[in-house]
This record gives C-alpha cells, structure tokens and sequence, in this order.
C-alpha cells in the first residue's frame, strides 16, 4: 500500500509483495487515523521511562533512548525488535538518526557518568548502530543536553542545553560551527528545507510568556529575523517544536494540557490546543526532559495529542485560517484513539502509515485495515 504526498510515497508496510504492480492508494484521512490500532508492543526498556523516539529517512527504522541507558533500535517494516544498544556509562537521551544508514546522535542522562573533575559529562556521541562503535564526540556544553534535532536537508545539527545556549555543528568535526547564548534552556527545531531553525524559550518562575525565535541558518549569529511571544501557562516546559512537512505550520508540544501551533512563516500563534481534566496540573511531567506528545502527520493536515487518559486526540487543522484575528482553541477532538499506555510521546513515520507512542513500552500504530 502506498500514499503519495508532497511527492513522496508514504507506504503501508505489509507482509505481501510491495511491488508497484500490487500496490494500491490509501488517503490519509480523518477516518483511516481513527482507525488505527496498536499493532505491536515493545518493552526492551523494561518498564523504565522512554524519553525519546526517532524515524530513519527511510522509515524503516525506529529508536528509542531511555533511562536504562539504552537504546532500543526496531525494524518497523518487519514490526520486531532489531537491536540492545546499551550506554551504561553515559546514558542515553534524545537519541537522533542522521542521514547516514544506522548512524544516530545522542546525550548523556541527567544521572550519566561523571567525569574526574565531578561534572556530569555532555558530550554528544556519534553512534554506529550497526558496529557499536562512536564515530565522533561532540564536546562544547557545560550542562545537560537536553535536545538534539538533525538538520532535515545538510549533515548538521543543533543542541540545546542547560547551559543556556543552543549550538551547531557539522557531523564532520567535533567542534561547533556556531553558537546563540539564549540564558536558559530551549527547544529548537529545522523547517523542511534545513534553511530556518526556530529556538523557543518556554516560561521560567511566575511568567506566563514564551518566545520562539525564528533565525535564518547562514546569519543565525545576527539574532532572529522575526521573534513572538507566546502566552502559555505558568510553570511550563517545551519540549519539541515541529515544523509540518508542507513548512506551513510550526508545532509547539510541552509537558502541560496545552500546545500551540503558529504560522511558521510569521510565527503568528494561529491555534491553542487544550485538552482539560481535574488533574490536568500535573498532565504528563516527569523528572527528566522527553520528546512531547504531539505530532502533525506528514501531509501536515492531522495533529495527533496524547494525554495522560491513554487516549490520543486527532486533530484536523485544514480549516486553520491564517488571517483570523485571535487563535482558535482546539479542545475537542471528532476523533480519538484509546491506547494500552500513556501516551507521552507520539511521533509519526516519515514514510510508512505508521506512528509509534510511547511511555515505559513502545507502541507502533497502524490502519486496522492493514494490520
């Protein structure tokens, strides 16, 4: 099965020939989401808290890093468990993929092993999956990183830390190409042509005001070129920011009840999604940071929410109006999802009808059709 979209085909994976002359279109629809079901269930983190989860460009293959201090490598085509990648030493968190074959980036946990001078290490690791052996060590941070996002088009990344800055760097050395000093911890992410990178500074103590900061990749040293703020709630921690794959709509997900997706281009706050329960304060924190909850699908007409009911919110977003005045809030959803599990993270596959979830196991979601 196969979904073309924005020139690319998004394959239904299937234990049948996959041929051309055997394949047939599905749509990616309000319909075919609420029809997902979770297909196959992961526990090689053992029950311990997942903190996060990434596609290969081939959506093949899945990862997931966890405070085991592992990571936990899945061939999604053949819906199995591929590969025990452990990090006792250094734990692992928010492991990435880049665009060479089983390679990934990754950072120490907040409890990782500490150096001789008694500080916790921050080096960013350059890992082969396939031999298990590091390719690079990325040094330059002087506190936990806690975001790592590679650039969609370039062989390059950026880190956020509690350092307070944000740093690039290209896969080909070890030191930094370039850093923004933001004061505070961050979560940045790329647009789809590896051009803009957005840096969104979530609200410390008693603010109920964030930014996100929207910087052009070649003269990032210059500031942004257009910079919002974000009225949000008190105490909040971002922890993604997605740009859709059309680069139309840019995503803020966080550890409360409420997210925000803006006009990518002028950062314009276009809809608030609130999702309320009583215990709604505590929503989904956790003592160490994680990817979040949200995830556009890759026609960037669906949002999918997890909330701390086990039940994923779909969301259809192509009645957005940028020219509207005042945000929409998006508090019910026509479609929902009941899952085996909080899910706490949700991401979806680049090119295969398939999203993963996760909270202590990994989830992989397909259309009940084609399960």
């Amino acid at each position: 099965m196969s979904l073309k979209i924005n020139g690319h085909r998004l394959h239904t994976p299937s234990t049948k020939s996959t041929t051309p002359a055997s394949s047939s279109a599905i749509q990616i629809s309000g319909q075919t989401l609420a029809s997902s079901r979770p297909t196959k269930q992961f526990n090689y983190h053992h029950d311990t808290s997942i903190t996060s989860l990434d596609f290969d460009d081939t959506g093949q293959f899945l990862i997931s890093s966890g405070v085991d201090k592992s990571i936990q490598l899945y061939d999604c085509r053949k819906g199995v468990h591929y590969k025990d990648i452990q990090s006792q030493k250094y734990g692992a968190h928010s492991a990435r993929f880049t665009h060479d074959g089983l390679n990934c980036l990754y950072a120490s946990t907040p409890d990782g092993h500490d150096t001789t001078d008694g500080k916790t290490d921050d080096t960013v690791r350059y890992l082969s999956l396939s031999t298990n052996q590091y390719i690079r060590y990325f040094k330059g941070h002087k506190a936990q990183v806690s975001n790592i996002e590679v650039n969609p088009v370039h062989n390059t990344f950026s880190s956020s830390s509690y350092d307070g800055t944000v740093k690039f760097w290209d896969l080909k050395t070890s030191s930094a190409t370039g850093s923004i000093h933001v004061a505070q911890n961050t979560v940045c992410g790329f647009d789809p042509q590896g051009i803009v990178v957005a840096v969104g500074k979530y609200p410390l103590g008693e603010s109920r005001i964030g930014t996100v900061g929207l910087y052009d990749l070649k003269t990032f040293d210059k500031g942004p070129f257009a910079e919002v703020s974000i009225p949000c709630l008190q105490n909040q921690h971002w922890n993604k920011l997605e740009f859709s794959n059309n680069g139309k709509l840019l995503l803020i997900s966080t550890d409360s009840r409420e997210h925000y997706i803006l006009n990518a281009f002028s950062g314009k706050l276009l809809a608030n999604v609130r999702l309320s329960y009583k215990d709604g304060a505590q929503w989904m924190s956790t003592d160490y940071p994680y990817d979040g909850c949200c995830s556009f699908t890759p026609c960037g007409k669906y949002l999918l929410v997890g909330s701390p009911k086990s039940i994923i919110h779909i969301f259809n977003l192509s009645d957005l109006k940028h020219d509207a005045e005042r945000p929409v809030s998006l508090s019910r959803s026509n479609d929902i999802l009941r899952s085996n599990q909080v899910p706490k993270m949700v991401k979806f596959n680049p090119k295969l009808f398939v999203f993963a979830t996760a909270d202590t196991t990994v989830e992989l979601w397909q259309p009940e059709s084609q399960s």
